[in-house]
């Protein structure tokens, strides 16, 4: 180790380069301007009082002046020469930064502070070159450690350069003004184009209430085991992707990849799930499997099943897709499989930290997040095992932080013949309740619909065709099936059917 440590760090003597022996990014200069003209000008210092922290400074001086400064701000007392000088002798740091002859001369050289912001931004750069300098010095210091756990130092190392952001940069005050025009610009064009402001779910009774899944919100979609929940979240991915072409991701930590798109293959084959699955078909159904879903080949579907993902790597990941793929939904499967990639030992904490990052990564991508969820055992005790929000397993963050909390619920699985929503009966066979729980900006309710068990597959109650939604799948397939006879006509066979004629076929 010792003899690796030696060559590592030679190799950047060799390039004349030793960051142990440079001074932190800092500008003195620009650091006294900034006080000076705060000192001249008190006013100035409302437009950046967000931004304005003692961390911009590396001068020790500065810093002390700073932090007085701050402090008589947030006092709504008088900040200038005499005032801040007092501020710091009652602190006993007058002689540490400088005396009251340094603070005097901060004025000396400023004439206006018309380049005030700009300033600002310059120390906003070099406070943030210091911390990266700082965080990937203890990084460096740590792979060298044979007791660290690595993935446990990407995580760490990941939240700390997503925090050191945070502390030099601040969202900016939007005015009303701006934000309503835009809104009724949106909402315009909702009415031109003739669709829900959100992502459709393909779901008729759904999309009326919530007019689609809309930007920034957090869904929860949960439930007991075997109620649906995947199978509800496959069938509200896959109509905005293979229907509207909108790009949507999956991150799948209970089940594998070919597990999930095997559920996808079903949803639109109709063929049975479990024989995809198990790769129990005939030659003819996987022909025919594949003849139907020719519409996965270009469709705009990411899936991925990395298990344990942490909140830092979820995040990332999905910055990644919003940015290069255009993602417009994500969806995690399951909530309570992920870990927060944080020193948390409380599970409750645990689990509050990954609620509040999925509701800040879907406000900061600007993209609806469905997150799937189990309920608690405590539903098992009631008579008509029908969940409430108060069976949120291991969090009432969830319930705070969600936009909304859908519950599914199948009377069938309890044996229950028979299901009342208001004074409308409906038979259990084969139902499907999505209970809204909660629904911040809108209406609650209990929407029935039609689980289809072999082909883990929702549809609208009673089978009622969506007429836009089975207009759009004949005639996609039509203009697959017209592509596909081009191709045989002029003999050029597809790779997938020319194995399937080998005389050993892979199948």
């Amino acid at each position: 180790m010792a003899q690796y440590k030696k060559k590592y760090k030679k190799d950047y003597e060799d390039k004349e380069f030793n960051y142990e022996d440079q001074i932190p990014p800092n500008n003195k200069e620009i650091e006294e301007v900034v006080l000076g003209a705060i000192l001249l000008e008190q006013y100035i210092l409302d437009k950046v009082i967000a931004d304005f922290t003692p961390n911009l400074f590396y001068s020790i001086p500065n810093k002390i002046i700073a932090e007085s400064i701050i402090e008589l701000y947030r006092r709504n007392e008088a900040i200038d020469i005499l005032t801040i000088s007092q501020n710091v002798r009652e602190r006993g740091l007058i002689e540490k930064c400088g005396g009251a002859y340094y603070i005097s001369s901060l004025t000396i050289r400023i004439a206006s502070a018309a380049h005030f912001e700009f300033h600002i931004r310059i120390l906003q750069q070099q406070a943030l070159k210091r911390s990266l300098l700082n965080i990937c010095s203890k990084a460096i210091q740590a792979t060298f450690q044979d007791d660290s756990d690595i993935f446990d130092l990407y995580s760490q190392t990941q939240s700390e350069l997503e925090n050191s952001i945070k502390d030099v940069l601040h969202y900016e005050i939007s005015n009303v003004r701006e934000i309503h025009i835009n809104n009724v610009k949106e909402s315009l064009k909702v009415i031109e184009n003739g669709r829900t402001s959100g992502i459709r779910s393909g779901l008729r009774a759904v999309d009326e209430l919530t007019n689609g899944w809309q930007k920034s919100d957090l869904i929860i979609l949960a439930g007991r085991p075997s109620m649906g929940k995947t199978a509800a979240a496959v069938s509200m991915g896959i109509f905005p992707a293979l229907v509207e072409n909108k790009s949507v991701a999956i991150f799948s930590l209970e089940m594998s990849k070919e597990q999930l798109t095997g559920r996808i293959e079903s949803w639109i084959s109709e063929i049975d799930v479990s024989r995809i699955i198990k790769k129990q078909l005939t030659r003819d159904e996987i022909l025919l499997m594949d003849s139907r879903c020719q519409s996965l080949y270009s469709a705009p579907i990411f899936i991925d099943d990395t298990p344990n993902i942490s909140l830092l790597e979820l995040k990332s990941k999905c910055r990644k897709l919003v940015k290069e793929n255009n993602v417009e939904l994500v969806v995690v499967d399951y909530l309570q499989l992920m870990r927060s990639g944080m020193n948390i030992g409380n599970r409750e904490q645990e689990i509050a930290e990954i609620s509040r990052g999925l509701k800040a990564l879907a406000k900061e991508l600007s993209i609806p997040v469905i997150a799937l969820s189990q309920l608690s055992r405590v539903v098992e005790s009631r008579g008509d095992k029908k969940p409430m929000l108060s069976d949120l397993r291991e969090s009432g963050q969830i319930e705070q932080d969600a936009d909304m909390v859908c519950f599914c619920y199948r009377p069938e699985y309890y044996d229950i013949e028979t299901y009342e929503v208001g004074s409308e009966s409906f038979n259990s066979n084969g139902l499907f309740m999505l209970i809204f729980a909660k629904h911040r900006n809108g209406e609650l309710g209990e929407i029935p619909l039609t689980f289809i068990h072999n082909q883990t597959k929702l549809k609208n109650y009673n089978y009622v065709a969506d007429e836009e939604w089975e207009r759009a799948v004949k005639e996609k397939e039509r203009r697959e099936s017209q592509k596909t006879n081009v191709k045989q006509e002029q003999g050029e066979e597809s790779d997938f059917v020319r194995r399937a004629d080998e005389e050993e076929p892979p199948f």
